[in-house]
């Protein structure tokens, strides 16, 4: 039986991406000088890892001739990232406050930037995650 790419691999892939994106810039935020002291949250690292690692899982079952019980990996994909993004937001949502109103300068402005950018990227993954539970990755070809 032959299969037929359908849009939700392409809306997949760009989860990947946004997922990947979140988390390169959660570990680069995690670095600066501001927000070190806070180190690696096991939990965000951990959900926005595990949450890749099932899309593409998603995306190589969905190839073949997928099972029923595949059929969670979106949604499991999905309360990943809303983990992951949660917990990310409220480890920073104090240091943006503070950098906001007192501690304003280029230096903590610098690290808010790559707190917000990460921050969005993981947002937009966790949106594009539930849009794409709604899309097949592949279908049998007619």
């Amino acid at each position: 039986m032959k299969r037929k790419i359908c849009a939700g691999l392409y809306v997949n892939l760009v989860t990947i991406i946004a997922t990947v994106v979140g988390f390169i810039y959660y570990m680069i935020n995690c670095n600066t000088a501001y927000f070190a002291n806070l180190g690696v949250n096991p939990v965000v690292a951990g959900c926005i890892i595990a949450a890749v690692i099932l899309q593409i899982v998603l995306i190589v079952i969905g190839m073949k001739n997928q099972p029923m019980w595949a059929d969670i990996l979106p949604v499991a994909t999905s309360v990943l990232l809303m983990l992951g993004t949660i917990n990310f937001v409220s480890a920073r949502v104090n240091g943006i406050a503070a950098i906001i109103t007192f501690e304003n300068n280029a230096e903590n402005m610098a690290d808010l930037n790559s707190a917000i950018i990460g921050i969005t990227a993981c947002l937009i993954a966790t949106v594009i995650s539930i849009v794409a539970s709604f899309f097949d990755v592949t279908k049998e070809a007619a």
